[in-house]
């Protein structure tokens, strides 16, 4: 097909049409006839020029170029140029997510630091927390554990041994054995450690002695201090259990006389109440103590667990039974600092889990229970003792199997 430009002649005299690189310019006064002429119409079946494709015209019919505009508007961008804004503003979007996750990351690095914590104990609404912890790992290299205590940090972990050479196993978190703590010569050559507890207030490490009758006082590397002194009016006593709260009050379960009590000595060795009356504990063995002040005692002989408030009332029973959440025959006691409850069941091969307990409750509101009789991981073969420590983790003495197993949230 022929161009626009080839079907219209530049003149009407024969000459040469005008080179579209060449274009004449128009004498002043023709230059409205060459505008209206553009517009005209063209040889039969071509559309005239219209619109924003109107061309100027030279002599007579002859069509000019289009007229020449600004550099801007003729010189084409470089490749790219008009991406310029939008790459600018997608590569500040990424910063910001990526200085978001950052952000994220560092926030969950300190409060790991700071509590030594699963991230299921996040204050995150996505997050579901279990209701009992799972199964970790086990420390093995002891005897018949009885009584466990372990630091805050998980980086000391106290057992006592029942069977064969008697005494107290100092481990670090990965099961080494870094000191025992045995009492010195002069107290007597029969010695068997039950029940143990860490003072939060300096670190020394309490352990309660069946044949001697006496608590031994060590420090946190196993060296010994003293025999704690229970005062004059509770000479011949049967120490067992043993637990502190926060302010370094000491709490002892009492299984001599003619009822079984739980004493409360203050921080500086002083007795300030005793707890019991005839009847109401039968061989008393853990014992621990809620943020609140509130007693849990392991009434162990009677399978219950007793919730008694700071004076000594009795607030609320777990009893002996079949039934869930019931006990059998409930020995060690511990609460950790999430306000969970654990207790265990030594014939029931097992450990309840309760949440602390509410004013008005009858008992407190049981959670799950974990464990089960067996010898592979997570089985027990009649387990004591319990601790837990500030990262989720849950220790418990599995006596027949000779180790200690940790369980994590």
């Amino acid at each position: 097909m022929t161009s626009d430009l080839e079907r219209h002649p530049a003149s009407g005299d024969g000459t040469e049409p005008a080179h579209a690189d060449v274009p004449a310019r128009p004498p002043a006064d023709e230059a409205p006839l060459a505008a209206e002429a553009s517009t005209g119409p063209g040889p039969a079946g071509v559309e005239p020029i219209t619109g924003a494709e109107e061309q100027p015209t030279g002599r007579a019919g002859a069509v000019a170029p289009a007229s020449t505009a600004t550099a801007d508007e003729t010189i084409p961008p470089p490749a790219g140029t008009r991406e310029a804004a939008p790459m600018t503003r997608r590569r500040k979007a990424l910063l910001l997510l990526l200085t978001g996750l950052c952000t994220v990351f560092l926030a969950f690095t300190a409060w790991y630091l700071v509590n030594r914590k699963p991230i299921t104990q996040l204050p995150l609404p996505a997050i579901a927390a279990d209701l009992v912890p799972h199964y970790a790992f086990s420390l093995y290299g002891v005897t018949a554990p009885t009584g466990v205590a372990v630091s805050p940090d998980g980086s000391r972990i106290y057992v006592t041994q029942t069977e064969g050479n008697a005494r107290v196993l100092v481990f670090d978190r990965n099961g080494r054995t870094l000191a025992t703590a045995t009492p010195p010569p002069e107290t007597g050559s029969a010695h068997t450690p039950v029940y143990l507890a860490l003072d939060p207030t300096s670190g020394d490490l309490y352990v309660s002695d069946r044949p001697t009758g006496s608590i031994y006082v060590y420090s946190a590397e196993g060296v010994y201090r003293r025999t704690f002194d229970p005062g004059p009016g509770l000479v011949g006593w049967q120490p067992l259990g043993l637990s502190f709260d926060a302010q370094g009050h000491l709490f002892v379960t009492d299984v001599s006389g003619p009822y079984h009590r739980v004493h409360e000595f203050g921080p500086d060795g002083q007795l300030l109440r005793s707890i019991g009356s005839a009847g109401l504990l039968n061989f008393p063995n853990g014992v621990a103590v809620d943020a609140r002040g509130n007693v849990y005692v392991a009434d162990s002989n009677n399978g219950r667990l007793v919730v008694f408030d700071a004076s000594g009332r009795q607030l609320a029973v777990v009893r002996r039974g079949a039934a869930q959440g019931d006990l059998g025959l409930p020995r060690g006691v511990t609460v950790d600092g999430d306000g969970r409850v654990y207790v265990v069941d030594t014939m029931a091969q097992g450990v309840q889990v309760y949440r602390a307990y509410q004013a008005g409750e009858r008992a407190p509101a049981f959670v799950g229970r974990f464990g089960a009789e067996g010898t592979a991981d997570g089985g027990f073969e009649y387990p004591n003792g319990v601790a837990t420590d500030a990262r989720g983790r849950v220790y418990v003495t599995d006596w027949r199997n000779n180790r200690v197993q940790v369980w994590s949230w």
